[in-house]
């Protein structure tokens, strides 16, 4: 039986990455892979899922969950990327696309994914996008390096060193913007859950959760994917009707006791992933830094003088000045990340949820994330939230909340 050559590929600068995919899936098959012609091809990406979160929303597709009751929106990231995969298999291609197949999934379900790929590499070809050195599949033993409009390397891995050199630790010159508005004062904890359970459908999510977030902290939240992080975040943003009823404090008030949700909404910054698909018009780099002002999609009105160059500011200090007036959905993975860092911290918010923020970046890249980060931490006022299930290099929380789960729901653990 033939063996199946299976190939990592790593674009610098994701300039030709998005053709080789166009053409393998639509039979315009380029060099080295041949061998692909006339085959059937899936395309395991954030890309495609988002493309079925919009389906759902807007035709009422409910292809990945099965279940017209509950929405792929309220599944874990890791939760909605297995949804995906098996979807994808059910339609028995011949060879599988992966673009960070492993980001964001907890170590168990990391481990297994691993396995069945290794299972299913033995009756298909896999190709896998990767960011991060420590992400390639073991099986996997050619390389395509992309540079530019060139190929560097295509052929075996032993070709390719590049990517086994250690980061350089790196640092921002300047410091940060000041904050735009003054927040009324409010009481401390800025969060406080007491004995908080919840359940969905008979099914227990949270069992008793008691935590304190306290101004000034920095958290990192984690827990195995399906364990409650994401209900657990939309009970703090407002999102979450669960909440009402609980013994939960937010900013200074018992939730319930008459605040709005934009009242909670405008004293947080939040960052995930799936913000790119609720930004995907036509909005500059600048006009989205501006709209974190106004925690709008889209700039809805003319910003002030001083609120454009606050958002300016902003943009220099992350890196992208010359990229102010360049559309937000043209921008790579990476730059997308330190703009809606940039968009949520413009205001300076009492809390700071970062949720999963390296998703999809590079190795590089991650070192200028957390830079951002710890330097959000040491130079503002803005307590900080940190989920993942990653521990980054030089990224440290002062505390760690973890979520496990158990017959009665996740429990807190404090580390």
């Amino acid at each position: 039986m033939k063996q199946n050559r299976h190939w990592a590929i790593y674009d610098s600068g994701h300039a030709m990455e998005s053709a080789f995919i166009k053409n393998l899936l639509s039979g315009e098959v380029p060099a080295p892979f041949q061998d692909l012609k006339d085959k059937t091809g899936a395309f395991f990406s954030a890309s495609t899922l988002n493309r079925f979160i919009r389906e759902e929303a807007i035709h009422d597709d409910y292809s990945l969950t099965q279940n017209r009751q509950r929405s792929i929106r309220t599944f874990s990231s890791g939760e909605q990327k297995m949804a995906l995969f098996n979807h994808l298999l059910s339609k028995k291609p011949d060879f599988l696309i992966l673009d960070n197949a492993v980001d964001m999934l907890d170590q168990y379900a990391n481990t297994q994914l691993r396995l069945r790929l290794e299972t299913l590499s033995e009756r298909m070809t896999i190709i896998q996008i990767f960011r991060r050195k420590d992400e390639i599949l073991p099986f996997i033993r050619h390389i395509l390096y992309l540079q530019g409009d060139s190929v560097v390397v295509s052929g075996p891995m032993e070709a390719y060193r590049d990517l086994s050199k250690e980061m350089e630790p790196f640092s921002f010159n300047g410091e940060i913007p000041p904050a735009s508005v003054e927040f009324e004062p409010m009481g401390d904890p800025l969060v406080r859950f007491k004995n908080v359970s919840v359940e969905y459908g008979g099914k227990k999510i949270l069992n008793n959760i008691c935590w304190e977030i306290k101004k000034g902290d920095f958290w990192q939240l984690t827990g195995p994917n399906g364990s409650g992080k994401t209900t657990l975040l939309t009970m703090v943003t407002g999102d979450n009707p669960k909440a009402y009823g609980q013994d939960l404090l937010l900013f200074g008030r018992k939730k319930g006791s008459g605040e709005s949700i934009w009242e909670i909404k405008e004293k947080i910054g939040y960052v995930t992933p799936a913000m790119t698909v609720l930004f995907n018009g036509n909005h500059t780099v600048k006009n989205m830094v501006v709209s974190g002002l106004y925690d709008s999609i889209g700039q809805y009105r003319k910003p002030s003088p001083f609120e454009e160059d606050l958002a300016c500011q902003w943009i220099d200090l992350i890196g992208l000045t010359g990229l102010k007036k360049e559309w937000f959905a043209d921008l790579s993975e990476e730059q997308q990340c330190m703009v809606l860092i940039a968009r949520a911290m413009i205001k300076h918010p009492p809390l700071l949820i970062l949720d999963e923020p390296t998703h999809g970046i590079g190795d590089h890249s991650v070192s200028v994330v957390t830079a951002l980060i710890n330097k959000i931490v040491n130079e503002s006022r803005t307590t900080v939230v940190y989920v993942s299930h990653k521990k980054e290099r030089g990224l440290v929380a002062s505390s760690i909340y973890e979520l496990i789960p158990g017959k009665r729901g996740s429990e807190g653990s404090i580390q």
